[in-house]
């Protein structure tokens, strides 16, 4: 299956770290490899740009150039590059369109989440407008190896809801499999049904106690939906389905203390397109980007 990935850079060892992994999916794909790097104009005195800019400009130039060439040596195909001018995130994923890529791949600091992200909140801005799964791969900075390995992806957490569009992750997760050897690991999480109490607050009841019987009944249901969900992901994948149904009130912290428990190395999940604040049941994805501290694929679906 022929691809193009696309991988922002910025001059740093902390972007650069997600080539390494980008280079092993080109391969594996027999793909192409896109670079980009954004030049933010800085307005300086009426002008456009600051005057000294230029320097910094052509430095990216060369520096575009340069990388271009030795991972064109690297992995014996030619290897595009592009440096733009512009606000960050929509000239990156105006470049995903231009260059026909069906992922962007960048790193992000590990520790503090997408608030800290490559470039202050460009992953954010980028997985709200690009029409592509982006690939978030987690580096802790000054911490991090200056020469990442690449990274394999042996078991995958697929978190889904009760929605058609949740699964549209399916098939790029897929794509990041290795056909009979990953696992994947589909959760779906449902909220504890309560008995309805009669109270003094303004809007008439209170929850009370969980109804165990009700909440049965949810995770039948839920556990009948993800079984046809888990026969859907094994056609498109190859691999064996591990599915969860689990009964919690916080979603996103379910999805990570799961994550957490089963040792998965990515979690895959779509996104309203909305921003980091609005997306799968809430704000679940955004929870998830904020504790879960491993590789995740993200994907705004197509009805976003």
């Amino acid at each position: 299956m022929s691809s193009s990935i696309l991988v922002p850079l910025d001059g740093s060892l902390l972007a650069e770290q997600a080539l390494p992994t980008a280079m092993s999916l080109v391969k594996q794909r027999h793909g192409r490899l896109e670079l980009a790097l954004v030049h933010e104009p800085q307005g300086h005195d009426g002008l456009a740009d600051a005057p000294w800019n230029s320097m910094t400009e052509s430095m990216q130039d060369r520096y575009m150039s340069d990388k271009a060439a030795q991972l064109s040596a690297a992995c014996k195909a030619k290897v595009g590059h592009a440096l733009l001018q512009g606000d960050v995130a929509r000239e990156l994923c105006r470049r995903a369109r231009e260059v026909d890529a069906d992922m962007i791949v960048m790193s992000t600091h590990g520790r503090t989440g997408l608030t800290r992200a490559f470039a202050g909140s460009v992953a954010d801005a980028v997985i709200r407008e690009s029409r592509v799964p982006v690939l978030l791969l987690r580096q802790s900075g000054a911490d991090a190896p200056p020469r990442a390995p690449a990274l394999s992806f042996k078991k995958i957490l697929v978190p889904i809801d009760d929605s058609e569009a949740s699964r549209q992750i399916f098939g790029a997760a897929a794509s990041l499999a290795a056909r009979g050897e990953t696992q994947f690991v589909l959760v779906r999480v449902v909220a504890p049904v309560h008995y309805v109490m009669d109270g003094a607050l303004p809007y008439g009841y209170v929850a009370g106690p969980v109804d165990e019987e009700a909440t049965r009944l949810v995770v039948s249901e839920a556990d009948r939906e993800l079984t046809g969900a888990a026969a859907d992901l094994g056609e498109r994948s190859g691999c064996d389905i591990d599915p969860h149904v689990i009964v919690a009130d916080h979603v996103g912290r379910a999805i990570v203390d799961f994550a957490r428990k089963m040792g998965v190395d990515l979690i895959a999940m779509t996104t309203h397109g909305r921003g980091a604040s609005r997306m799968l049941l809430g704000s679940v994805t955004d929870a998830v980007l904020r504790g879960a501290n491993i590789p995740m694929l993200v994907l705004r679906p197509t009805s976003a």
